[in-house]
């Protein structure tokens, strides 16, 4: 025998009590919320027609909030719809003000418009609304190159890094260039060079997107060469020494040893050096003088001299 469910929708008294329950909803709602309801609302800003050569300042107004009279249904869909306001900067921007003035008036007729004309709008912030301006200005800073280089035994850098080119143009507001010095590239890492190479490499753009690099890629390049070791006799040129004076000293020459590019090795001669003594500088209570490398070639190494204190005999 089969059990029989019980609908209680069936019923027609339940079914008028519920009619009339949701009909008594219905007016309630209808009743409380087409009231005047006074409370604080927030609208989202957005800016249009920013002036030319000029950018907003991130400091601006983002929100705004006002107090909002209107009917709960009204009030409702603003709460819900997060309504926002357009700001044509165009219609306030004067060339000779660094911000743009809105005044209360017009503000609040702008707010008005663009939400609902039977609103009533009060309490919008201070007597009038202002918009700061940063200048877009533009200029050249030098790129540091990040390296970290290890070369193979016999091989060192020649010269020093070139990086093309050597500056770029940074374009963006005013207050934040100005703190701007250089513009870093991004790590580069070569272990056991030995050879020349060149390598395209980006570089660290601005945590602030506002702030433009150009060109954001350049060139660094190294010259690489195999170096050796070499040993010279230079002959000692003396200076200061008094008429009529003669001084001998001992040695007369000094070997020079440094390190030399296998290409340069056969380039350099004793000429390419200058090794002075000034007699004024002696020690005159041990009899020595102190030898000084004056001049020497370009890209040579690691220079040493087999003795810096030289004798010498005064005859007269």
């Amino acid at each position: 025998m089969s059990k029989r469910t019980y609908n209680p929708f069936k019923n027609s008294k339940l079914k008028g009590i519920f009619f009339f329950l949701l009909l008594a909803t219905f007016f309630w709602v209808l009743t409380k919320f087409s009231r005047q309801y006074t409370a604080t609302a927030t609208a989202t800003i957005h800016y249009l027609n920013i002036p030319e050569a000029t950018q907003i300042k991130d400091d601006n107004l983002k929100k705004i909030d006002f107090t909002l009279t209107t009917s709960g249904f009204e009030f409702l869909y603003y709460r819900f719809k997060n309504p926002s306001i357009d700001i044509d900067l165009n219609n306030f921007y004067t060339e000779e003000r660094k911000n743009v003035i809105i005044p209360k008036v017009d503000l609040v007729g702008l707010v008005s418009s663009q939400l609902n004309t039977n609103l009533t709008i009060r309490n919008l912030p201070n007597d009038q609304f202002v918009v700061g301006l940063d200048a877009i200005v533009s200029k050249e800073i030098p790129i540091i190159a990040k390296t970290q280089f290890s070369y193979k035994d016999g091989f060192r850098l020649i010269d020093s890094l070139k990086v093309e080119p050597d500056k770029v143009t940074i374009k963006g507001p005013a207050s934040y260039l100005d703190a701007i010095r250089f513009v870093e590239t991004k790590m580069v890492l070569q272990e056991n060079i030995d050879k020349t190479f060149s390598q395209e490499v980006g570089l660290v753009g601005h945590e602030n997107p506002k702030v433009l690099i150009s060109p954001m890629e350049v060139t660094i390049s190294i010259n690489v060469a195999e170096f050796t070791q070499k040993t010279m006799v230079v002959p000692i040129e003396l200076k200061n020494v008094p008429k009529g004076t003669i001084v001998k000293l001992i040695p007369a020459a000094v070997a020079v040893t440094f390190n030399v590019s296998v290409e340069d090795f056969n380039e350099i001669v004793e000429s390419d050096f200058k090794l002075l003594c000034d007699f004024n500088e002696r020690d005159l209570n041990e009899d020595f003088i102190l030898v000084s490398l004056e001049e020497y070639p370009p890209r040579i190494y690691n220079i040493e001299l087999n003795t810096k204190k030289i004798d010498y005999l005064i005859f007269k």
